[in-house]
């Protein structure tokens, strides 16, 4: 993401889209690597191809989608803030709720961590030295991983996941002879 949101800021500094520029130049901090996302989707979107395909794209077709993405940058940010806003409420909530009506989250994040440290760390090092324990599978553990981010995160997560991993194994196969 980091070379196609270059030459959309690249683009977007030759064509005076000044916000378009300042949201890629990661001016808007850590925060701002959805917002930077989105305005990239939007320009390949106006461009008509994937993301991916945007270096190779005609020169002419991503100005004009860059000064398009501009006009509507105010809405996008707009949304965006929106977002964030929904986060800090929600953050709010669950604080004024009381220590145990948040604490499965991250009861649940450091109970995970135990137990994968354990299966992939500890276990093993303990067979090693010839104490012999059972092991719980991985599978058992990405299932129960998966439950929680689900549960955690929202179902976006696990789609967004899922993709990046269906993704990793086409990108390992197109490598192998």
């Amino acid at each position: 993401m980091n070379l196609i949101g270059g030459v959309i800021a690249g683009i977007a500094s030759k064509v005076g889209a000044k916000l378009v520029g300042k949201v890629l130049g990661d001016r808007f901090g850590p925060a701002g690597g959805q917002l930077a996302e989105t305005v990239v989707k939007e320009v390949a979107k106006r461009v008509g191809v994937p993301v991916e395909q945007l270096p190779e794209a005609n020169e002419k077709e991503l100005e004009d989608a860059v000064r398009n993405v501009e006009t509507t940058m105010p809405e996008i940010i707009a949304l965006w803030a929106k977002g964030l806003d929904g986060q800090f409420a929600l953050l709010q909530a669950e604080t004024e709720q009381g220590f145990w009506q948040s604490a499965w989250r991250w009861g649940w994040m450091y109970l995970l961590a135990f137990f994968w440290i354990w299966r992939i760390v500890v276990g093993p090092a303990m067979n090693a030295w010839g104490w012999p324990i059972e092991l719980v599978d991985h599978a058992i553990l990405l299932t129960l991983t998966t439950w929680f981010i689900s549960l955690y995160m929202g179902g976006h997560t696990v789609k967004a996941l899922g993709s990046s991993a269906i993704e990793a194994v086409k990108s390992m196969r197109g490598r192998q002879p």
